[in-house]
Parts: C-alpha cells; sequence; structure tokens
C-alpha cells in the first residue's frame, strides 16, 4: 500500500504560526504523535511517538518492535536502534553532520538477530549547486547520483544509482508542484505526480526535533534509507492538500493512480491536533480506499 503520509513522512505540525522563530527558542511541549491506519473501518496499523525535553525518544510500533533516538551536541539525531519484540536489536542507524547542520554520512549496521542485511552506508559530499551521494554496501562496489539544486536553493533534479533515468523537479512559489521520472533520452516515463498545497506555512514540523534548522533537506537526504519518495512533500513552503500520482506499466498496458487528501485541525493556541488522510487507489477499474489519523498530545 502506498501512502503519503506513512510515519516517518508525516509533516506532523505542531505549531501553525507564520512566524519563524530561532531554533533555540522553540517549545512545542509535545508529548507524543500517535498513527493510526485503517482500512474499511479495521485498524490495520498503529505506531507511537514519544517525545522528552523537544526531543523525539522513541517509537512504538503495531507488532511490538520499537525504536529508540538519541542525540548529539548539536541537538541532531545521530542514533536510531530498531529492537524486535524480543528486545534484541535489529537495525543500528548513525548519522554525521557538517558543521551547518547537514547530514553527510548515515550508516546502517544489522545485528544477527535480523534476518535481513541491511548493512550500508551513504556519504553526502555538499558542493556548490549539488550533492554527491556515494553509497557502499557489503561486497558491492560503491554506486553514486547525484541532486542538483536550481538557484532558488531548491532541488530540480535527482540522478539514479543505475543513470538509467532521472527525476524532475517542478516548484512554484517555493512548492513541489510536479515530480517526474524522466528517461535519460528526456522523454517523460511512466511515472508522475502532482501536489497541491493549503495556505498554511510548513514551518513546524516534528522533523525540526531531529534534524534542526536544514530539517526540510535532511529529511530529504534520511529518505536514501529506505527510498520512500513521499518524503518530498516536506520540502515545500505549505502544507500539502492533495496529492495525484500516475504510474504507467507499459509491460501489461496497466495503469494504478494513487490520490490522497489531508485535513488539520488546531487548538487554541495554533498547535495542531489532529491530521488526517483519505487516500484511495485505482487499479483496473477496481479502487482501494484507506484513512489515516495523527493525534497530537501536549503536555500543557
Amino acid at each position: 500500500m502506498k501512502k503519503l503520509i506513512a510515519l516517518f513522512t508525516a509533516l506532523a505540525i505542531v505549531s501553525c504560526s507564520n512566524e519563524e522563530i530561532d531554533d533555540s527558542r522553540t517549545q512545542t511541549n509535545l508529548s507524543s504523535i500517535r498513527f493510526n491506519d485503517y482500512h474499511k473501518n479495521l485498524l490495520i496499523n498503529s505506531q507511537e511517538m514519544l517525545f522528552e525535553n523537544e526531543k523525539l525518544t522513541t517509537v512504538k510500533n503495531f507488532d511490538d518492535t520499537h525504536s529508540d533516538y538519541t542525540y548529539n551536541n548539536q541537538n541532531l539525531v545521530s542514533k536510531i536502534i530498531d529492537y524486535n519484540p524480543s528486545g534484541e536489536i535489529l537495525v543500528t542507524t548513525t548519522f554525521l553532520y557538517n558543521n551547518a547542520g547537514k547530514i553527510t554520512e548515515m550508516k546502517q549496521l544489522s545485528s544477527p538477530a535480523n534476518e535481513e542485511n541491511l548493512n550500508a552506508k551513504f556519504v553526502f559530499t555538499h558542493l556548490s549547486g549539488k550533492i554527491v551521494l556515494t553509497k557502499t554496501t557489503e561486497n558491492n562496489p560503491p554506486e553514486s547520483l547525484e541532486i542538483l539544486f536550481n538557484s532558488n536553493n531548491e532541488i530540480e533534479k535527482r540522478t539514479t544509482f543505475s543513470g538509467a533515468l532521472f527525476y524532475k523537479y517542478d516548484f512554484v512559489n517555493g512548492n513541489l508542484e510536479k515530480y517526474t521520472q524522466v528517461g535519460t533520452n528526456g522523454s517523460l516515463s511512466e511515472r508522475f505526480t502532482n501536489y497541491k498545497y493549503t495556505n498554511l506555512k510548513n514551518n513546524y514540523s516534528y522533523k525540526k526535533l531531529l534534524y534542526g534548522k536544514e530539517w526540510k533537506l535532511n529529511s530529504y537526504l534520511s529518505s536514501f534509507l529506505n527510498f520512500n519518495s513521499s518524503i518530498m512533500i516536506d520540502l515545500s513552503e505549505n502544507l500539502i492538500s492533495e496529492y495525484s500520482e500516475t504510474q504507467f506499466f507499459k509491460e501489461s498496458n496497466w495503469t494504478v493512480v494513487y490520490t490522497s487528501k489531508a485535513g488539520y485541525t488546531f487548538d487554541n493556541k495554533d498547535r495542531m491536533t489532529k491530521m488526517t488522510e483519505v487516500f484511495s487507489m485505482e487499479a483496473s477499474g477496481k479502487i482501494s480506499n484507506y484513512n489515516s489519523e495523527f493525534i497530537f498530545s501536549y503536555r500543557d
């Protein structure tokens, strides 16, 4: 199931004020975020994020797995440890940053308790107008791709490790309006996504509590751990209202269309208390519907 707002791609805004404030003075008093995922009114997945002292500390999952978070002296997340229901370590993920607070390296290390080998190292070299990502995995030669920026410092293109295609980003007024998969010959391929936005500013995501002032870029860079393309909604200036993605498979002449609409509820302190998503997938004339909710709790 392809969700626009999976737990680690959700915007999860804790304040919708249009005034940007210094990161050192940001106080959310956020206590928890509860995620519930439904199909035909049945709960099929849930997660709970727990916060202490303006930091995400623990994520508890529906299947009794959980993850713990630790931070460096820049107050940026430096390590995530994933555990199975028995409390054994499955994966350890570590992060390094430069002086500007941008991710320069990510490592994943699987433990013996994990049946899946996720060992990998990602190195980001920040250059003028682009970032070069080099990925190294066990028993494989290094692979590289480039992330290129336009004059507004917005991502305009990302190559792939294979070099078989690239992704094109079209921004309008600071918001990602279209995301397209393009062949190396310049022809549009069978995948493209269109986005629409509210007039609410995308300034106060819980991602700031992980990634600091560079949270938008760092959220995008961290997505290479699982190649979740929906993380791109974090790049925009405004909160998303809806999106539509079309995938066409030439070999089988089969088209799949994903659509999603998001809604937001705030309290009298302009803090988000609930975020909802209504999601549908249409393929071969059949439509599947899902809905998700994020519920925010605060300490005051």
